[in-house]
């Protein structure tokens, strides 16, 4: 990097206070916080490629010292959000949208597989874990004032469920991998980016009742394709939002359907 770019100002949405903690949340420390913060601004475009991330300017917009700020840094550098140059500092990655979708469709690739996994495993354990995530995200899809932000989480859990009795110990450390240490842990977590009505909500509650039901009746190739559907229907939803946002276009290439 020939050329250090300094921030006069810090983005908007990073400086924006923390959302209330919603039901079920343990409190987030402050570096985890920050991190969250200018992981959003960096998905938004409000940071440029190359630009450095100034340990001084966070410390004191946040009011906090500098040691907080260097744990905030390194949890983005693990996301791969920034990286970390000794002697010289923190540079953002730029995250364009056709970045994000490649996120989208490698998950839903996993996700697919997992899915044809717990089918074919027809765990009476599995079954029920996942009949309690499909209840709860169903009955949120009904209600007119639940949280965009909190259903996805809700039908992330369902994935999870998925995920966690698929019997596939190197595919749950993958997907995993993906959102500990990917843009995909931080892509949903404070700003909502799909299910606004409760039309989509609804929608996406359907796609895992067929997910469910063609599972309990032995239609992996159903219950994969169901599952990869509803990832990339959250695919188009969040990018059509942050579309918006940036005032840019994903490669419509990537943006493949079955």
């Amino acid at each position: 990097m020939d050329t250090e770019m300094l921030t006069a100002s810090a983005p908007d949405a990073a400086a924006e206070a923390p959302p209330p903690r919603r039901r079920g949340e343990r409190a987030r420390t402050i570096p985890e916080q920050i991190a969250n913060h200018v992981a959003v601004a960096i998905v938004n475009g409000e940071y440029r490629d190359g630009e450095r991330i100034r340990e001084q300017e966070l410390a004191e917009m946040y009011g906090v010292s500098r040691g907080p700020v260097r744990e905030a840094i390194r949890a983005l550098e693990t996301h791969g959000l920034v990286i970390l140059y000794p002697r010289r500092g923190a540079y953002v990655v730029g995250i364009s949208l056709d970045v994000i979708v490649d996120v989208f469709n490698i998950r839903a690739a996993l996700a697919g597989v997992a899915a044809r996994y717990f089918t074919r495993r027809q765990s009476a354990e599995g079954f029920a874990d996942l009949e309690k995530s499909v209840a709860r995200a169903v009955a949120l899809s009904e209600a007119p004032d639940t949280d965009p932000v909190a259903y996805a989480k809700a039908l992330s859990d369902c994935g999870r469920a998925i995920y966690r009795n698929c019997g596939a110990g190197h595919l749950q450390r993958m997907l995993r991998d993906q959102f500990y240490s990917s843009i995909w842990g931080v892509i949903w977590r404070t700003r909502p980016l799909d299910y606004f009505t409760v039309e989509q909500r609804k929608r996406a509650a359907d796609d895992w009742r067929q997910i469910l039901a063609a599972a309990r009746a032995g239609d992996e190739h159903t219950a994969d394709r169901m599952f990869r559907k509803n990832l990339m229907d959250s695919r188009d939803g969040a990018i059509a939002t942050l579309a918006a946002i940036r005032n840019e276009k994903a490669d419509p290439v990537l943006t493949f359907r079955d």
